[in-house]
């Protein structure tokens, strides 16, 4: 047996004649390792660039079958000389798994996780000890949602119809039903109903299908006619609307070309946008359409305009109203309204949504002349609903006080550096905490003043605040500078008892994390005594809370 390029081969004459083996995906043709096992006649092991693949029968046509994900990249693969039935294989994405029936399945041996980008870090809010992570694979590209049930003692992937190129950046349980979550991703919203165990894009609910017509016989007239009167009880709710893909003709060049843009903002290579429907730009828009369970066609119809947000004449968008998001979530957050009904706010590069629920698609919010639509962050707070607080790239931090309608800049925080994030005060809706890309900003009048840094709070990218509901006085900031000529500058995390007015670095120099490039915090709220570290390429520690402690029991 060997592999190629184009996939795997076999020879029965010893080398004379090869046959390609039928049975692994023409995508898994990357096969990195094959090994025939050595004690057990007619088994045989493939890693490929999809998935870890085994054969009862002697790699013969039609008897591979999968058993790992097949988002798993397999480098290596080894069998214990003493144990038949024990069987390693080396990943691109998660370190070291271990089999101990012969390959059928597998774990991690690392606890899980290995070195990683850590986007976001989020307890659940009602299970003790489970917390959800989010996380790039920086070395093949794509990310990884994982759970751990111990507290971040050890983690599991769980990415069950997730596509491989997919990130999350944000993760948001649900108001009502903490058993659904949503995940804002690089591919738009997904949705769990199983506390992420699986996982859906969030797309439009289709109507029901049309009633085939039967002849019109007196009897069937009469139930139509019945049936009508009972369907038409003017208080229903109509349908959701569901854009269905037509044929638009030619799109103009300056259509595909905010097309291209569309598309590589939302993470598929189209190399130049040229305006030109080119080979690339087609296989572009094909996985764009797979991805968003569109008609797949390649071709810029009336839903996959819709879906990018792009229209045929000059505006970005094609109405308020989309059914899915396209661009990248860069957060998510959502509050309680007066009324009871919770909303969820979703933050794109093309601007602020809004929606009741996401299964009838999402409203855009309009910011006004002047101001960077680009959104980046979001706070709300249950206590003051009105007010909503969002940062952009580059007009700074906005806020509206009557629910969305209104907005205007925020003064004393300059617009010149993209904002991280923005967390309120849970029991004092005037302190606000903002970090940007060069500072820490803290205003504890509601916003009408602000204050740069604390005391020995350095310039820095913070990208994580955190507050301690417990004790709101109690302040974590995570800092994601790195200082390319002095490793020791830079980074780290940083604690306030003070509202901010101080603050410690709580990583000391003796008991520095491997990546000190900190991109989430979080604590549980039913265990506060354990806060969770999300660093740039080591994962997430957990720190057992306590001054004295501070690092000294990372696990």
């Amino acid at each position: 047996i060997a592999s190629a390029c184009s996939g795997i081969y076999d020879t029965r004459d010893a080398g004379e004649s090869w046959h390609k083996v039928q049975g692994i995906p023409s995508q898994s043709r990357r096969t990195r390792a094959i090994l025939q096992h050595p004690s057990v006649p007619g088994l045989v092991f493939a890693g490929t660039t999809e998935g870890f693949w085994r054969s009862p029968k002697g790699g013969e046509n039609n008897s591979w079958m999968v058993t790992t994900s097949r988002q798993l990249e397999i480098n290596s693969i080894a069998i214990h000389p003493r144990n038949p039935d024990l069987v390693y294989i080396g990943t691109n994405n998660y370190g070291v798994m271990v089999s101990t029936d012969g390959g059928k399945n597998f774990v991690p041996t690392n606890a899980g996780f290995s070195g990683r980008f850590v986007n976001c870090i989020v307890p659940d809010r009602e299970i003790a000890n489970r917390i959800y992570a989010t996380t790039i694979n920086t070395t093949t590209g794509g990310g990884f949602f994982f759970v751990s049930t111990d507290g971040g003692a050890s983690w599991q992937p769980s990415m069950r119809n997730m596509p491989p190129r997919l990130i999350g950046y944000t993760i948001l349980q649900d108001e009502r039903d903490p058993g659904v979550i949503y995940l804002g991703t690089n591919l738009g919203v997904y949705r769990s109903t199983d506390r992420g165990a699986s996982w859906a894009p969030v797309t439009p609910r289709k109507p029901p299908a049309p009633a085939r017509k039967r002849p019109a016989t007196r009897a069937n007239v009469r139930r139509t006619v019945a049936q009508s009167r009972r369907t038409s009880n003017p208080t229903s709710q109509p349908a959701p609307r569901v854009t269905t893909p037509q044929n638009v003709g030619t799109p103009s060049d300056d259509a595909i070309r905010r097309a291209q843009e569309a598309l590589e903002r939302a993470g598929y290579e189209i190399g130049q946008a040229d305006g030109h429907l080119g080979p690339r730009t087609v296989a572009a828009i094909r996985r764009f359409q797979t991805d968003r369970y569109l008609t797949v066609s390649g071709q810029l119809d009336d839903a996959t305009l819709a879906a990018l947000g792009v229209s045929l004449n000059g505006s970005s968008l094609v109405s308020a109203h989309v059914g899915t998001l396209a661009d990248p979530i860069n957060a998510l957050a959502s509050f309680a309204e007066k009324s009871g009904h919770a909303t969820i706010l979703a933050a794109t590069n093309s601007g602020l949504y809004r929606t009741s629920d996401p299964m009838l698609g999402w409203d855009r919010v309009s910011y006004g002349r002047g101001l960077d639509a680009r959104t980046t962050c979001i706070s709300v707070a249950n206590q003051n609903p009105a007010t909503i607080l969002v940062g952009t790239a580059t007009s700074g931090v906005l806020v509206s006080r009557d629910a969305g309608e209104t907005w205007h800049e925020v003064p004393g925080i300059p617009n010149a550096s993209p904002v991280n994030v923005i967390v309120q005060d849970p029991e004092r809706s005037a302190f606000i905490y903002v970090g940007t890309k060069q500072a820490f900003y803290q205003s504890h009048d509601g916003g009408e003043h602000w204050t740069r840094r604390g005391g020995n709070l350095p310039f820095g990218d913070f990208t994580s605040i955190l507050i301690n509901p417990r004790n709101t006085n109690e302040i974590f900031a995570g800092n994601a500078y790195q200082n390319d000529q002095n490793s020791e500058i830079g980074g780290g995390v940083y604690r306030s008892t003070d509202a901010g007015s101080t603050w410690t670095r709580i990583d000391a120099r003796e008991h520095r994390l491997p990546s000190q490039r900190i991109w989430a915090l979080a604590l549980d709220p039913r265990e506060p005594n354990t806060l969770f570290v999300g660093s740039h390429s080591a994962g997430v520690y957990v720190v057992p809370r306590g001054v004295e402690a501070s690092f000294n029991s990372v696990r």
